[in-house]
């Protein structure tokens, strides 16, 4: 049977309801809704009729129609609007958890902190994850943050002084796991290459691998030279390796990056100037959990790992669902299990070709 104009339009709506598009925006007008899809307004007036009736939509008191709650709760992650396998990572992994308890999820992309989206979602949904940008938050915000009864979880950075439950999916331990690891394998001076926006996660990678080193009887120089916000960290330790070869001024034989982001654009500059990772130096990483990409680099990269964290989601979600009780758990989270990954990266030092020289 032809299915009619009236039909199709209903079942594109009904997708949009139960994926929560109308969340955060207004259920358009009906004369909206015709000009849009290029059908009369009788045709429209069919579609919404059925979608009352159905209970997929409800009237205001005010006449209008708005999309009503189905499955379960709506939960939005809210995340900058840059390119990055970390984000890509929470959202695959927050997808996969909504699925598996019955919440609807939707990606929504902010510019700034006091972006107007931030408030709305706040105001609209059940439940908000933020993958925080990394610029000092905003007065505002941190107002409607200490205010709001919308439970909010910080993803991949430390919003704990705000009230804001935090999970960093690295190891606690990381630098200690890396660190140890590169002993073993020789290394008595572990120098640190850090690109990120300069925040205070960075001050805590830079105050761990301090602390490891002296309680090893190490040593290893600080490499800071973090991109601005939006910047593009892999990038910037690619032009800032490179540029320290050419100036005659890399004394590295081992080079520890913060995340993957650094030690891939190490090993490019390196690679460029024909120094060879794994065969003339040691390149690794502190965090490796950007989707996997440290063991499908070549040479794959030796990076501290954590086990599955769908389980930690899994807890911030049932907090979600009864939100009145406030959330009892750890401030801060950390990824669970967490090794180390023995990549290709990173050999013993005594077979470095270049101290062979």
């Amino acid at each position: 049977m032809r299915k009619t104009k009236s039909y199709k339009l209903e079942s594109i709506l009904e997708q949009r309801i139960r994926m929560g598009n109308y969340t955060l925006l207004n259920f358009p007008a009906e004369r909206r809704l015709a000009s849009t899809f290029k059908v009369t307004q009788m045709t429209v007036r069919k579609a919404v009729k059925n979608l009352e009736r159905r209970g997929l939509l409800e009237r205001l008191p005010n006449g209008t129609a708005t999309a009503a709650r189905v499955n379960g709760g709506m939960v939005v992650f809210l995340a900058p609007s840059f390119l990055s396998s970390h984000i890509f990572m929470f959202q695959r992994m927050l997808a996969t958890v909504a699925k598996e308890v019955g919440w609807q999820l939707q990606t929504i992309l902010y510019m700034h902190w006091d972006d107007a989206c931030i408030e709305e979602a706040l105001d609209r949904f059940d439940g908000v994850f933020l993958y925080p940008v990394r610029e000092k938050i905003s007065e505002r915000l941190t107002e409607l943050l200490q205010r709001t009864a919308t439970p909010v979880v910080c993803l991949g950075g430390d919003m704990s002084s705000l009230g804001v439950p935090s999970f960093l999916d690295h190891p606690a331990n990381a630098e200690e796991l890396i660190i140890d690891f590169l002993q073993k394998q020789g290394y008595s001076k572990i120098d640190f290459l850090l690109t990120q926006p300069r925040d205070t996660d960075n001050a805590q990678w830079h105050e761990n691998w301090v602390r490891r080193l002296k309680c090893r009887r190490l040593t290893g120089d600080f490499l800071e030279y973090p991109v601005e916000s939006y910047g593009d960290s892999l990038e910037q330790a690619f032009q800032c390796v490179g540029s320290l070869i050419e100036q005659n001024a890399f004394r590295s034989n081992c080079l520890l990056g913060a995340t993957v982001n650094e030690a891939i654009g190490a090993c490019r500059a390196l690679a460029s100037h024909g120094i060879m990772p794994g065969r003339d130096i040691a390149v690794s990483s502190v965090v490796g959990s950007r989707e996997g990409i440290a063991k499908f680099f070549i040479p794959s990269i030796t990076a501290v790992f954590s086990g599955d964290c769908r389980g930690i989601l899994a807890d911030y979600f049932k907090w979600m669902e009864q939100p009145e009780k406030g959330w009892d758990g750890e401030m801060i989270c950390y990824g669970k299990n967490g090794y180390v990954f023995a990549g290709e990266s990173v050999i013993a030092a005594e077979l470095l070709q270049s101290t062979k020289k």
